[in-house]
């Protein structure tokens, strides 16, 4: 499984699926990270399918929403097209997901309100990753007792703080069991639910942003229903501010070891 070496990987039942979408856009101002959980039997079945579709409607992977624009490698398909298109692929993502989710956060609200050491710790889309995972969490606890590994897409943007996120939550899992599998990376070229999760997070970012689907990509919305299974939380101050806290705690420890450390040395 994903030509993985990682046994974690390879053998987990459960999996969570993400991708991040947002800029500094004044018109799109929120960053999301959002995906899908979905469990090994469904994955075998959705991968197959998922390029399938897109073989018939000749659309060369990987799918990447923002190829859609007028200069994108997508923008070719009309209207009618891409209705088509998302009509058989919303219904593939919803039929195979457990879940989806998505956990968002506005820049201006994250600028505001993290201190400097927070946001050279974690970033905004490192925040989100946490808040994703502990909604994965939430929707595991009493239902499924094993880890859940996290895959992005290789070419993620904010990788690093992805990393920085996992890392601290594995040392919080020391204390508290919250279902944290690994982190790793594949290239969504070659992986139908890494481009489903981009779907996800871009259907994200457009309903918090109020912004209303191009034509031909109305369904996209279909994803992000309650009845359809899918999960959003926003962050809140208040969290922000504790986690400041926690930025400021970890780098003074880590400050401390390492100069003890040193006069070892």
């Amino acid at each position: 499984m994903h030509n993985s070496d990682a046994e974690e990987i390879q053998t987990a039942a459960v999996r969570l699926y993400l991708d991040e979408s947002g800029t500094s856009d004044p018109g799109t101002p929120t960053a999301v990270v959002g995906g899908m959980i979905i469990n090994r039997s469904h994955y075998d079945h959705f991968e197959p399918t998922w390029f399938d579709i897109l073989k018939r409607h000749d659309v060369n992977p990987p799918v990447h929403m923002k190829e859609f624009g007028p200069n994108g490698k997508l923008g070719w398909l009309c209207v009618k097209q891409r209705r088509e298109l998302f009509a058989e692929l919303v219904t593939l993502i919803n039929s195979h997901k457990i879940f989806s989710i998505s956990a968002t956060l506005s820049n201006s609200e994250y600028e505001e309100n993290c201190p400097p050491e927070l946001r050279e710790e974690l970033g905004v889309y490192g925040m989100c990753f946490n808040l994703a995972a502990m909604i994965s969490h939430k929707l595991a606890d009493g239902k499924y007792e094993g880890k859940i590994p996290f895959i992005l897409d290789t070419g993620n943007r904010y990788a690093n703080h992805v990393r920085s996120a996992h890392a601290a939550m594995l040392e919080l899992q020391k204390e508290v069991f919250l279902h944290a599998g690994g982190l790793y990376f594949d290239d969504d070229t070659y992986f139908g639910v890494l481009q489903a999760a981009d779907v996800i997070a871009w259907g994200v970012r457009r309903q918090e942003s109020k912004k209303s689907y191009p034509p031909g990509l109305e369904q996209i919305g279909e994803l992000l229903l309650k009845e359809q299974a899918h999960h959003n939380n926003e962050w809140k101050v208040e969290w922000l501010a504790e986690l400041g806290n926690w930025a400021r705690v970890t780098l003074m420890q880590r400050r401390e070891s390492e100069e003890s450390d040193a006069e070892e040395f």
